[in-house]
């Protein structure tokens, strides 16, 4: 073949990859400029701003674009690479001072304070002004003290605020957040009483509040009452995360920030007129009662057990948690939280009949005894109880027989409404098979006994057929009502 002929074929096919490229770009130039903006927003604000070099068109498209992702990297990498945060700096300061009048509508911040708290503040400042909607910071490593700027706390364009900063809250006197919808705080040190309780009354409308990990060794009682709350959720695992990990955002400024215990726990107060869900995790340093709360349908309560001393004072404050629970529809308990109630029996004849609960779910990482007084306790107070979720199974001694003495009463639930029992990482012990003969015989308008095996257990033959003698033996047994289906799975 000529050598001609194939130089002169390649450079038309090179052409008319070029003029496609062209006509490509072309089609995209002639775009509006929203849409063009609206497809950077997808990309990161790095990559938004790299455009600038495509052409003319795009040299300042990226100054518009709506959300605007800012993030200085893990401490890992920013310890590799320590000249990148002067780069860092300059590249948000450029970011935003070449930003033209649009307004932003999501802004995130994740960086080191240092020693920068003036150049950061300036952000957020400049930030409010292009009326921002939503707000998500994350700050960490304070070498100098720190306030976040006063205009924040009164920017009346924010719908949703996310706080992440383990350093004191200093707030300013005015706080009205106007239109927020959302807010989420994030091991942040409450200061006092006082600031406290304004910057919860300085939100009309909030719908959802998510208070995590948060430190309130400074504030004695605080009162959340929002009009619209819908979702509260309240998270107190930072002893617990100490306990077993090392708070990566602890630094010299907030090292002591963390010592709380009993002696400095705090009384929330929670009105919960219009609240629908309610969520608690975490060790019961701090007392929560709820009140007006009969709106709650779905709640979910996981409480660690702390030492044995402090199990006793536990047990009254998950009692009165449960006491605002008593309209509710789902209920998740952590384990834990039946065997710390355990530790005071003295309540079981108080708590609330749950009429309206439905749906329990019992989370835990062993079988949880199925002999537990407080369990059978809050099985007696839910006659309506349509579906049961074991978790990870029950258990009960065969030293128990026929389980007369521990069912009486019967929990009329299992005679009346319960049509519904599932248990997970099945691993076959006797005193699990015990517990589902037990289950199978008093439930008598069960429709389904839903058994999800342990697979680690049983992936050798041996298992396998192990599991099959189970499966065998569990069939076998009588069951309370003729229509229940046993399901393995």
């Amino acid at each position: 073949m000529d050598a001609n002929f194939i130089l002169k074929k390649a450079k038309n096919q090179k052409f008319r990859k070029k003029q496609n490229d062209n006509r490509s770009r072309m089609g995209i130039d002639n775009l509006p400029d929203a849409i063009l903006e609206h497809i950077l927003s997808y990309l990161s604000t790095e990559d938004a701003i790299r455009t600038s070099i495509l052409s003319k068109r795009w040299q300042y498209l990226w100054t518009s674009i709506p959300k605007l992702h800012l993030d200085e990297g893990e401490p890992e990498e920013r310890m590799l690479k320590p000249d990148e945060r002067m780069l860092f700096m300059d590249f948000v300061e450029r970011a935003l001072a070449l930003r033209d009048s649009s307004n932003i509508k999501e802004f995130s911040l994740s960086c080191d304070v240092q020693c920068d708290t003036s150049r950061i503040n300036a952000w957020i400042i400049a930030v409010v002004k292009h009326k921002v909607q939503v707000l998500d910071l994350y700050l960490r490593n304070f070498q100098e003290p720190f306030a976040l700027p006063p205009s924040l706390f009164t920017c009346e364009s924010l719908k949703v605020l996310t706080l992440k900063m383990f350093h004191h809250l200093k707030l300013p006197s005015n706080i009205s957040f106007s239109h927020l919808k959302i807010l989420t705080l994030e091991k942040a040190i409450f200061s006092d009483d006082n600031s406290t309780q304004r910057l919860f009354l300085g939100c009309p409308v909030l719908e959802e509040l998510n208070i995590i990990d948060c430190i309130w060794k400074n504030v004695k009682a605080v009162l959340i009452f929002f009009p619209m709350l819908r979702k509260l959720f309240i998270s107190d695992e930072y002893l617990f995360i100490e306990k077993n990990d090392e708070n990566e955002d602890k630094d010299d400024l907030n090292a002591d920030a963390d010592d709380q215990n009993d002696s400095n726990g705090c009384q929330v107060v929670i009105f919960g007129t219009s609240l629908q869900s309610f969520s608690f995790s975490g060790e019961l340093i701090n007392e929560y009662c709820l009140y007006n709360s009969s709106s709650i349908v779905d709640a979910s309560i996981k409480v660690y057990k702390r030492d044995e001393e402090d199990c006793y004072l536990d047990a009254h404050r998950v009692f009165k948690i449960l006491s605002g629970l008593k309209n509710v529809e789902k209920l998740t308990l952590f384990v834990d939280t039946v065997e710390v109630l355990n530790y005071a029996e003295e309540l079981f004849a108080h708590l609330p009949v749950f009429s309206n609960l439905t749906n329990l779910t019992l989370e835990s990482m062993l079988p949880i005894e199925f002999s537990c007084g407080a369990l059978l306790m809050i099985l007696r107070n839910a006659p309506c109880l349509d579906y049961l979720d074991l978790g990870m199974g029950a258990c009960l001694p065969t030293y128990f027989g026929n389980c007369d003495s521990i069912l009486d009463p019967m929990p009329s639930c299992f005679v009346t409404h319960l049509k519904t029992i599932e248990t997970f990482g099945f691993r076959g012990h006797e005193d699990e098979i015990q517990a589902v003969k037990i289950l199978l015989n008093i439930a008598s308008v069960l429709m389904s006994f839903r058994i999800n095996f342990d697979s680690f257990a049983f992936e050798s033959s041996e298992g396998l057929k192990k599991r099959e003698e189970i499966c065998e033996q569990i069939l076998s047994f009588p069951r309370g009502s003729i229509s229940c289906e046993i399901v393995f799975w």
